[in-house]
């Protein structure tokens, strides 16, 4: 169905794994795509972790993949960041998103200094950084969001809150809402994907779980997606699990 597609993006979390466990099927998944020519990128919403954090979970988990595709909300909102000269941003979130931003010379402040504000997932988040958070909100420029995510599926599929937790809690008592929101289902990390390989949106196939970040991004930029998820949404293709992928972006041609 997908033959005509030169790229695919799975999303991470509830797609090639949930918690410190790989979903069944979506190693051969994978394999499938790089044999079939098409290039494999992974596009998450997690902002507590690194890129490289992601990147050696990936691999020592056996997916072969390159620290150039793995993509996340941190990353890409680090980025923005840089390229926008965005200067004394205050970040609350975790050290791993202070780290991210340094390593694109984005430094963070403390609240006294701040111009600029960075929400990202903080496993840490507590009452003291809800105050210092608001407050912040009430004085600087302007407010991102790494993303807005409820939840996502945590060890032995529990669930566990997202960012989107920690945005609303900080935009609900400064009465300020974030001015930008970075990951998905901003279309920020698929337009990156689409520019570093000179790809058109429909040459991309976005493979997701969550039909309000992975698919909504799909159909904002333009490109097919795929569900995986036992409800039938209209404008994407659902399958009820990964092996259903198999036949759908097609089969090798024998050597």
């Amino acid at each position: 169905m997908f033959e005509d597609t030169k790229a695919v993006a799975f999303a991470l979390d509830g797609t090639v794994y949930r918690g410190s466990r790989l979903v069944d099927g979506i190693d051969e998944v994978i394999r499938q795509c790089r044999k079939l020519g098409k290039s494999v990128f992974f596009i998450t919403n997690n902002s507590s972790e690194t890129r490289s954090q992601i990147f050696h979970k990936l691999r020592g988990m056996g997916i072969d993949c390159t620290f150039r595709e793995v993509l996340t909300s941190g990353y890409a909102a680090a980025l923005y960041a840089h390229r926008e000269r965005l200067n004394n941003i205050y970040i609350c979130g975790s050290k791993n998103l202070v780290s991210e931003c340094e390593k694109l010379s984005v430094h963070s402040v403390e609240a006294e200094e701040a111009e600029n504000m960075l929400i990202g997932l903080d496993p840490e988040f507590d009452y003291a950084k809800l105050a210092a958070a608001s407050n912040v909100a009430l004085k600087v420029d302007r407010v991102i969001a790494c993303n807005k995510e409820r939840s996502y599926p945590g060890e032995d599929d529990r669930l566990m809150p997202g960012c989107g937790g920690m945005v609303a809690s900080v935009e609900w008592c400064s009465g300020r809402m974030v001015d930008l929101t970075i990951g998905k289902p901003n279309t920020f990390m698929l337009k990156e994907v689409s520019e570093q390989l000179g790809l058109a949106p429909e040459e991309i196939l976005v493979v997701g779980d969550t039909y309000d970040t992975d698919i909504v991004m799909a159909g904002k930029f333009g490109s097919p997606s795929v569900i995986i998820s036992p409800h039938v949404y209209g404008d994407t293709v659902s399958v009820d699990n990964v092996r259903e992928l198999l036949n759908l972006i097609g089969t090798p041609a024998a050597e």
